[in-house]
């Protein structure tokens, strides 16, 4: 059985019937509408959006990347618990630009490998957050 897109996304049947010769117009304004993968929900905790397309939308390393980058460590640790994707070096670099101390320690204990310390001791000194730089330095 093929999965069914809500509605509101589903462009062929929401545009007036004018469109209808043009798939191609049609095709392009649903990809606009939907994202290509689930990071973006997950990050931001959309929880309507996650139910809709977690069965039908790819996950990647950017759900954690961006979850570290916004502090959000309840979600990167479900996302450890319950995903296999892990993370990359954008999530340490994300961390520590935005001054998430707690999240830098948690990716410290799982993923350390892919920590880049000069890379997060830039992010960190660019928005001014000197107690960053400093446990980036004794880590």
């Amino acid at each position: 059985m093929e999965y069914q897109y809500p509605l509101l996304l589903c462009v062929k049947l929401a545009l007036s019937p004018k469109f209808q010769p043009f798939p191609h117009v049609l095709q392009f304004v649903s990809d606009l509408l939907l994202p290509t993968t689930i990071d973006g929900a997950i990050y931001n905790d959309l929880h309507r959006m996650i139910k809709d397309y977690e069965a039908v939308l790819p996950y990647t390393v950017g759900a954690m990347d961006g979850a570290a980058a916004r502090g959000r460590l309840d979600i990167l640790q479900r996302l450890q618990n319950t995903r296999s994707e892990g993370c990359s070096s954008a999530a340490f670099v994300g961390a520590a630009a935005n001054a998430h101390l707690e999240v830098l320690w948690w990716l410290n204990e799982f993923y350390a490998r892919l920590a880049q310390p000069a890379e997060m001791v830039k992010a960190a000194a660019a928005n001014g957050h000197i107690r960053i730089v400093e446990f980036i330095s004794q880590s």
